[in-house]
Formats: structure tokens, sequence, C-alpha cells
């Protein structure tokens, strides 16, 4: 095939007719540091933290984990960190971000804090060896190649190039258990990587049966649930993010399946079977956007996705998320730090001062009588991002945002559960059918803190400090209405907003 109906291929899978979100190729992003001429043998993974920085698994002795900015310049190696992590994530534990990696040849996970402390080792020895497939020399082995983290600590880690058993350990590196395998009900044929998916409650494993050309879901207690997809070219890794599970394949592709496990997109498709799959085509035949062997992948908080192949010289791809070009993607200021232009104000406000503009932020505030009231925008939006910065200055705090109607996300106090469900969905006869997680890790209670809520028709989706932390499908959401900002009443409370933005969809 040649380059023209390569490209012509590349659009068409990327842009699918559809007002959604698609993504778009940054060839040439990465800048490696002035001593490097070439990344080095990749044949690991990729992760971002939460500002953004991407940490790449390379094959090299002194430069194991190497860290780059968002604009893609090298910024350091991590000290101490192995050249064998096959798999790793980077997870957020109170206020501190941990990475949690397989060693492939070591044997072992490793827990490290960003500056490259390992604070916790689990060794092969903790395994039993009925769990363990023998080598050519007859002694035990593994060959451990992903692992994550439970919201409880406990750490999962496949052993996908060996038994295809998945074992669990506790959050201090006590071993609890094992299953999966290439026995039935599971039949694994090389599990080469796993995450926690948190879209489902209770959440699951999701795993790359890559042999097998599917991807499965598991209980945390090792339940074989099901095949969420089949047919792909040698599932390697994924990310989830928001609800979609992003999938590199090695066999030159990467799809994204949305929740139910259908094909959302699928991007960087690549048709020359002698560049697939393999680890020594040559920067020679590299094409912008075109995928040869995937092996680890990401996304940032934007949900730009990041690509690291199994690659002899080294190679990351970065396809930047975008909107079609029917989708208005101008952010506009719902409140503009001056005065309530733009809103329909309360009766009332201008004795009591409920909502006031000071100094470029919106002061909500209790009345003597604790009369509650919401803040609605004159314009009604129906599909819409609105992100915004919020402070808890004094009292019990009980706030939240309407979306087109009373369904809520609350802010502060559950005056129903009389505790903190700030990014959980309020609904009016249900209450709160789900809850936002790590919120109580990321929640600031005296600084400002970021939200971003996005309302796509009943799906509702929220961030905080930008990591996801909830999604629910209402049944009671309304097609289109205002937005809406609520000081609750019986209350005696003063919260803050600033930089209140929409983007309509």
């Amino acid at each position: 095939m040649n380059k023209a109906l390569l490209s012509l291929a590349f659009l068409l899978n990327a842009f699918n007719g559809s007002a959604e979100d698609t993504w778009k190729s940054n060839p040439n992003w990465l800048v490696l540091p002035s001593s490097k001429e070439k990344l080095g043998n990749m044949h690991g993974d990729v992760a971002t933290s939460s500002n953004g920085d991407l940490y790449l698994s390379v094959g090299d002795a002194k430069a194991g984990l190497q860290v780059y900015g968002d604009d893609g310049t090298w910024k350091r190696n991590l000290p101490n960190a192995p050249s064998d992590l096959h798999g790793f994530v980077i997870r957020t534990e109170g206020e501190e971000e941990f990475i949690y990696g397989a060693r492939v040849n070591a044997g072992e996970v490793l827990k490290m804090t960003l500056e490259g402390k390992t604070v916790l080792k689990i060794t092969a020895s903790s395994i039993p060896d009925e769990f363990k497939r023998k080598g050519k020399n007859g002694k035990p082995l593994v060959r451990l190649t992903g692992a994550d983290v439970a919201q409880n600590g406990d750490v999962f880690v496949t052993d996908g190039y060996s038994s295809d058993h998945i074992h669990r350990f506790d959050k201090n590196g006590k071993y609890l258990n094992s299953f999966g395998g290439k026995d039935a009900p599971y039949g694994f044929r090389t599990l080469h990587k796993l995450v926690l998916d948190h879209r489902f409650e209770p959440a699951r494993i999701l795993g790359m049966d890559r042999a097998n050309n599917r991807v499965v879901h598991m209980s945390l207690s090792g339940d074989f649930i099901g095949v969420v997809r089949e047919g792909l070219l040698l599932p390697a890794c994924v990310h989830v993010h928001e609800n979609w599970a992003v999938i590199g394949e090695l066999r030159g592709r990467v799809t994204i399946l949305d929740k139910k496990g259908e094909v959302f997109r699928q991007i960087g498709a690549n048709a020359q079977k002698d560049e697939i799959g393999t680890n020594r085509t040559p920067p020679s035949k590299w094409r912008n956007g075109i995928v040869t062997a995937p092996h680890g992948i990401t996304c940032n908080a934007k949900g730009d996705i990041f690509v690291a192949e199994w690659s002899t010289t080294g190679r990351v791809h970065r396809f930047d998320r975008i909107l079609s070009p029917d989708v208005t993607t101008e952010r506009k200021e719902l409140f503009n730090g001056k005065n309530l232009d733009g809103w329909k104000i309360p009766s009332g406000n201008d004795q009591v001062g409920w909502y006031k503009a000071e100094r470029g932020t919106l002061a909500l505030r209790s009345g003597p009588k604790k009369k509650g009231s919401v803040l609605w925008t004159q314009r009604d939006y129906a599909d819409f991002e609105v992100d915004f910065e919020f402070r808890f200055v004094d009292g019990v705090i009980d706030s939240g945002i309407h979306l087109r109607n009373s369904d809520q996300i609350q802010i502060g106090i559950s005056g129903s559960l009389k505790r903190d469900m700030t990014c959980s969905p309020y609904i009016p006869g249900k209450g709160y059918p789900v809850e936002a997680k790590n919120v109580s890790q990321l929640l600031k209670e005296k600084d400002w803190n970021q939200m971003k809520i996005r309302a796509v028709g009943p799906n509702y989706t929220t961030w905080l400090q930008g990591q996801e932390v909830m999604n629910y499908k209402s049944g009671s959401a309304k097609k289109k209405g205002p937005i809406g900002i609520q000081l609750h009443g019986n209350r005696n409370m003063k919260i803050d907003f600033r930089k209140i933005t929409v983007t309509e969809l």
C-alpha cells in the first residue's frame, strides 16, 4: 500500500463522520537530550503523573526510567530505576504519587516514589512454587509483565511471560492468593498486562490476553467475568480514561473501546505486515501517526494518547485529543470576575448578598435567615464541560453545580449523609447513586480546588485536580437546560468560586 492510501486509511479511521472526540498525530513531539541520538531499546511501558510529566521505561542501565515534560523535553532520569520495568502505572495515595512496576527479568514488583526511592519490594520468592512454571533448568520461574494497585493498597501482578497467573499482595507486600492461568475457565495465552477498571462498581481487572487476541474482565477476587472484546491484533497494553479502554495492539494498531466493549475509534493502523509485531522496524520506515508494535500506552488528563513501541531504537507516539470540525471548542467565561452579567440573579440577592463578585471571585454567603437559592445561567446548554475552581472558606459547606435541571454534582458535606460527597452526583429521588473516588486524598479543604464536569446526554463525568473521579448515567437528565450554582439552605457557610468557564460540545 502506498503512502497516499495509508494516509487516507488513517484519516478514515480517525474521523468517523461523528461529532465526537478523536485523535490526531503530533509528530516529532519528543525531544531527546543533546547527549542521546536515540531513546534506546524499549520493551516496557509509559505513564503520566498528575502534573503531565511522561515517565518512560527504557532498557538502559543508566536511564531505565526517563521523565519528559508535556512539551516533550527531557527533564531527568529517575535515579536507581531498573532497566527492566516491563509494565508500570503511577497512582496517587494521599498527597503523594507512586510508581508500581513489574520487573520482567528480576521477577520483582517495585513501589517507588517519583524521586526514585523504593518503598516496597516484592520478590518472586513470595509466590508459591505451585503457581510458577518450570524453566529449562527445571527450577520454578516467573516473568512478571504488568502490575496495578487497588484502592485498599492490594497489588495485582501478572506473570504474563510464564504461568499467566495473577498474584495478589496486600499493601505491605504480603502474599494473598493467585488465580488465572492457562487452564479453564481462564485459558490465558500471555496475559501480558492488566489495569484496575474503575468504570465499574466494584472495580474489575481488565486483562490483555495477548495471544488469544482478546481483552477480558475478572473480579478482584479472581472470578472470570467474561470476554470484553475478541478479534484484536495481539492486545498488549491498556489504559482506562473516562469511559474508554485505550488498547495498544502489538500488530500495529490502537483500539479505543467504550464501556460496553464496542469499538469507539481505531487509530495509527499499520497495513504493512513486515513492519508490525517486531522490534526491528528501522526508523527509515517510520511514518507519522502509524504505529508498528505498541507495547505501552497511557493518557494524560486531557485525553491525549501516548504509545510506547517495542523497538530496539525506541519510539513514542503522541496522539492529541481533538474534536470534530463541527463541534464548538471555544471555552467561554461564565463568570467575568466583575459582576453577575449572564446570570439570573435570585430575588432578594441585592439585600442579602448570597452571590457577590469580589476581586475576580464569586463569593457565596448564607444570609441571616439561611435561605437556600440557586444562581442560574441565563442561557441553556445541551452537551458541555464546565471548568472552575472552588475554595471552602467557612462553615459547613453544602453547595453544588446543577446540570440542566435538578441533577447536581455535590460540593461539600451532604446534608443527608453527613459527610463530604464532593464530585458525586445527587439525583432527586435517588440520593447519591454513586460516590466519587479518591476525593478525600485530592480535596484541599482550605485552598483552591480545580473541578471539571462534563455532561454529554445523560452521562456525567467529574474530575478533581485533573484526575477523573466519577462517571454516572442519569435517568432523569434533560437534553437542554441552564447551569446552576447552589447555596444550600439551613446552613451557615461561605464558599468561593473563580475561573468559571464553559465549553459547548
